[in-house]
């Protein structure tokens, strides 16, 4: 199953893009701006911990 949000012209997939992209939404259409932001710091967030993760398994397979 895939994530895939389309607002303003911007357009994200999986979970870090459709979390950012639906905080833009919901902070531009001033749903609540406290969601909003709680959705683009969590995408950011786990887009941060992904990239690490990555990271460490080619740092783990090069090094071994």
């Amino acid at each position: 199953m895939t994530q895939k949000m389309y607002f303003a012209g911007l357009g994200g997939s999986g979970i870090v893009g459709t979390l950012i992209i639906a905080g833009i939404a919901l902070k531009n259409l001033q749903v609540s701006e406290g969601i909003g932001n709680l959705a683009i710091g969590g995408g950011v967030t786990i887009g941060i911990a992904l990239g690490l993760l990555g990271a460490a398994s080619v740092a783990m397979r090069v090094f071994r």
